[in-house]
């Protein structure tokens, strides 16, 4: 039988390995999620396959996390160049890492999904998908920060169940508008340059129901926004109060972009793994500890919204 032409073979290990493998602890409920154990049995019994492929299956596999701390804890040990910079796709909690100095007096500093990527060097990620925290202040903080200074991926989702039209300055108590996608584009614009072909786009759930699938076109629509009189793009708020009753997604790409605000830079230039052997302590959430779940999907791409704060967890900056 004649043999199957590489690029036929690839076709056919991109649908084999158009799969998802999970880690980390549900911050709420303390439930681990880990992959099935049969996710790569075909790597691990036929040499053939090894052969053919090589490490070209890490640019299929979604890798998903639970937590920030959970996607820290697994790449930082991979190699930058020989394997981190294969990976592709990967989606994380957008809950920020919370890493404390002094956890009795409750001193510490939070970081966001941005500032967090930036400790590992290195990432080459086709598209990067983040899962928003579900305080909307926190959420668009994370979005916005996103969208300005984020780096080590072409094209990033950002999903979330709420956003504010509105926030409070925490250095001078007044109230800002949110930016919108045109308040967006600008920035981008003007941080990669106007031919960077930088774009954002906001799209709503066609339900008032949690889809799971959102970033399926059948579960979404454009959302556009008109331009009132005497407004310009940069001060056109996201969405007026009571909009915003539906899912959101934001769909981000920009041109490479050296990214600011690493978090090493509070940490002294540490690696993540020097940090986790100090004497800082990083926030795992309030639920207790308890068995592992296998991550279970019909689609690579569903999600699951883990369940809300009971009550909002105190951060500092």
């Amino acid at each position: 039988m004649e043999a199957f032409s590489y690029s036929c073979q690839i076709e056919i290990y991109s649908h084999l390995f158009s799969t998802r493998v999970t880690w980390g602890r549900n911050r709420i409920t303390g439930q681990c999620t880990i992959a099935a154990p049969n996710t790569f049995a075909l790597l691990r019994t036929c040499r053939q396959v090894r052969l053919e492929i090589g490490r070209i299956w890490l640019h299929q596999i979604l890798f998903s996390f639970e937590s920030a701390q959970a996607m820290l804890d697994k790449l930082t040990d991979i190699p930058p160049r020989k394997t981190r910079a294969l990976i592709r796709h990967v989606r994380v909690s957008g809950d920020p890492l919370m890493v404390y100095w002094d956890r009795d007096d409750g001193k510490g500093v939070h970081f966001r999904t941005s500032q967090v990527l930036n400790i590992l060097p290195g990432l080459a990620l086709d598209c990067l998908t983040i899962l928003g925290p579900w305080i909307s202040e926190v959420c668009y903080d994370t979005l916005d920060m996103l969208v300005r200074h984020g780096a080590g991926w072409r094209s990033s989702t950002f999903l979330c169940t709420t956003l504010p039209s509105s926030r409070t300055s925490t250095s001078t108590s007044t109230i800002r508008p949110c930016s919108s996608a045109g308040g967006w584009q600008c920035a981008l614009e003007e941080r990669d340059g106007a031919t960077s072909n930088a774009s954002v786009e906001i799209y709503l759930a066609t339900s008032l129901h949690p889809c799971s699938v959102l970033l399926q076109p059948a579960t979404r629509a454009r959302f556009t926004q008109a331009l009132p009189p005497g407004k310009i793009l940069k001060t056109l708020i996201l969405m007026a109060p009571g909009e915003h009753e539906k899912e959101m997604l934001v769909a981000i790409r920009h041109s490479p972009y050296l990214a600011e605000g690493d978090m090493r830079e509070w940490m002294a230039g540490r690696t993540w793994a020097e940090v986790r052997a100090g004497q800082e302590q990083v926030d795992v959430g309030h639920g207790e500890a308890g068995l592992s779940l296998v991550d279970q999907y019909t689609h690579v791409d569903e999600y699951r919204w883990q369940t809300a704060w009971s009550t909002s967890p105190e951060w500092s900056d």
